[in-house]
């Protein structure tokens, strides 16, 4: 019989990116909590960390360290919805709303995919806008 500590252990790491959210969070972090941040199956031992993530302007070679990221802002902000498809390319994130169903690959995601395959990448950075467009009217 296995005992618990005779289990293969894996440590996963899952970030939350939030918006302007209170409940569903807290709701989130208390069932992990509940669960004892370890979970067995299939014989072994899952171990979670959770932590909560804000995406400043990055480098794409910058590493992620999260296995998992539960996505509640890359529809909104081009910033976040690019930090995740390098995530994904470069450091083999897993994304629950993944920023690849709503966007086609473009610009960045390109050169994420050639910074995995090795190809000599000018140093890149993304920077998100100073400020939003000004709404306009159509009547104007």
């Amino acid at each position: 019989m296995f005992y618990q500590e005779d289990l293969p252990q894996t440590e996963r790491r899952i970030g939350l990116l939030l918006g302007n959210e209170y409940a569903w969070p807290l709701a989130f972090e208390a069932l992990i909590k509940k669960l004892g941040s370890h979970l067995n199956y299939q014989g072994r031992r899952f171990d979670f960390e959770i932590e909560r993530l804000s995406i400043e302007p990055f480098d794409l070679r910058q590493h992620v360290a999260q296995h998992v990221i539960i996505d509640r802002l890359g529809y909104w902000h081009m910033t976040v919805r690019e930090w995740l498809k390098k995530s994904a390319l470069i450091n083999d994130s897993h994304t629950v709303n993944n920023p690849f169903t709503f966007q086609s690959m473009e610009k960045h995601s390109a050169y994420c995919v050639m910074i995995r395959l090795g190809f000599d990448i000018p140093e890149t950075w993304l920077v998100p806008q100073k400020s939003g467009i000004p709404p306009t009217s159509a009547l104007a």
